[in-house]
């Protein structure tokens, strides 16, 4: 899978040198914010790259960073937490069998375009148009003022196909990002994984803490998150997988205020790393959250803690998800 960003008016590389724009009519494009890349995303990438095997032109995914809720919301308006950092999000994508994946850069000026300055002069002049899949509810220029009637006006003016895939439905329910925030807001892990079509990650800088793991037999790395507003779970233990270095280990995490060590009110995010043993200061941490445990909890001794850890780690060393809950779309 290619990457490239669209910056400033001009399409990149990931190490910010210039590159060209796409050949004219080459590409079968989708667009979208895509945050999580969850069921509902999956079932439109599955149609692009269907569509990209039949037609024989190349798969390309546009997204955006920041997220357009960031860029456009008024000022008192609630933070948007995101389920996936961009680089996450790119990890997602990486696994679906994309050919190219553009990120644009959102800013005012971008989101003032006009839906037919946006089709005209960057879907059709700098990414190679030549077909669109799009989601069903879809909006794009500016204030999203950018109708499927729009976009099916302008495909009859510069000659290119259009689309529409239909909502993912599962349980009645469409499949939604808010939903999900909610979800695991809640401490609903499973039915979150399940619609995100994988586990639930956290990436970020392992940093040094204060070390009161290591005194009872339980040594932590202490995960800094790359972007504040990456959304956390609620609070508790859970069994997750830790990802380093192009290995994969099993672990246990705890999220939450460490109460029986700490009277802090600073939230953390810690990880025991079963098997392993290093110094992994500095270094990039992926989480992939599987499964719940248990609510965080007060324990009145160290012992009592150190107990309940000891369980925790049994448990977590010989979890295994079931299958289906990360199916794709």
């Amino acid at each position: 899978m290619q990457i490239f960003y669209y910056k400033h008016s001009q399409l990149l590389t990931p190490h910010g040198e210039p590159a060209l724009p796409f050949a004219p009519r080459t590409g079968v494009i989708t667009l979208g914010t895509f945050d999580g890349v969850h069921l509902g995303h999956r079932k439109i990438i599955a149609a692009l790259l269907a569509k990209a095997r039949t037609t024989g032109l190349r798969s390309t995914l546009l997204t955006f960073a920041p997220h357009p809720r960031t860029v456009v919301s008024k000022k008192d308006a609630a933070p948007v937490r995101l389920l996936t950092t961009t680089e996450e999000k790119l990890a997602l994508l990486s696994e679906l069998g994309l050919d190219s994946v553009i990120v644009i850069e959102f800013t005012k000026a971008f989101a003032a375009l006009s839906p037919e300055d946006f089709v005209e002069q960057i879907l059709l002049k700098e990414f190679g148009l030549a077909a669109m899949v799009i989601g069903y509810d879809h909006g794009f220029g500016r204030d999203r003022s950018g109708t499927l009637q729009t976009l099916s006006q302008l495909s009859v003016k510069h000659s290119f196909s259009v689309e529409v895939v239909e909502e993912f439905m599962l349980n009645g329910r469409a499949v939604s990002s808010t939903q999900i925030r909610s979800l695991l807001s809640s401490g609903q892990l499973r039915d979150a994984n399940t619609l995100l079509g994988s586990p639930y990650r956290l990436t970020g800088k392992v940093v040094e803490g204060e070390q009161r793991g290591r005194l009872i037999g339980f040594p932590t790395a202490n995960l800094d998150l790359l972007d504040p507003l990456k959304l956390v779970p609620s609070p508790g233990v859970y069994v997750a997988d830790a990802l380093m270095n192009n290995a994969k280990y099993r672990a246990m995490v705890n999220i939450g205020y460490r109460p029986t060590v700490s009277t802090g009110t600073r939230l953390s995010i810690e990880a025991h790393i079963l098997n392993f043993s290093g110094n992994l200061y500095g270094q990039l941490l992926t989480i992939q959250l599987l499964s719940r445990l248990r609510d965080e909890q007060k324990f009145p001794s160290l012992d009592a803690l150190k107990a309940q850890l000891e369980m925790d780690k049994a448990l977590a060393a010989t979890f295994s998800a079931p299958h289906q809950t990360f199916q794709h779309a």
